[in-house]
């Protein structure tokens, strides 16, 4: 069964110990990046990252979600990430069905292949929050890693 969301996920991550809250407020430049570089270098890929309190931003981080074998494994819902190959493998070698029973035999896997589609809602999570009016992305936090990262050079 898939995530319902986000939030869904990083509940599992927080349950089985695999993420690590950080309570303290952080600046979005050079401090957020070098506590997940940190991290990302321990043993194991470390854990999840979430930062609760972004300097000058309303809106949490996540890193670190996907910086190791068993949160991939967690969010792809496999045992193994090659469990996942496998499946897109068998998905996309088959053989034109010949008979009828060759046709019904492959309803199951189109049936799996039908799930990776989009599919278009009328509702859905990204659209709790709807900003019609002058809106405005530097709202988000934009992490910067190095002195200098996003600023125009040379005049362009």
């Amino acid at each position: 069964m898939a995530y319902k969301d986000l939030r869904e996920f990083l509940k599992l991550l927080e349950e089985k110990g695999l993420l690590k809250r950080v309570r303290a407020e952080v600046d979005p430049v050079l401090e957020i990046t070098e506590i997940t570089d940190r991290m990302c270098k321990s043993p194991g890929g470390g854990k999840a990252l979430f930062f609760e309190k972004v300097k000058g931003s309303a809106f949490p981080v996540v890193t670190n979600m996907f910086g190791s074998f068993e949160r991939m494994c967690l969010a792809l819902e496999v045992s193994r990430l090659d469990d996942v190959a496998g499946r897109i493998e068998g998905l996309l070698n088959q053989s034109p069905p010949k008979t009828l029973m060759e046709k019904l035999a492959m309803l199951p896997k189109l049936f799996e292949f039908s799930k990776f589609l989009p599919r278009h809602v009328r509702n859905a999570a990204c659209q709790e929050v709807i900003e019609r009016d002058k809106p405005d992305l530097s709202k988000f936090p934009v992490l910067k890693c190095w002195p200098g990262d996003g600023q125009q050079v040379g005049g362009q």
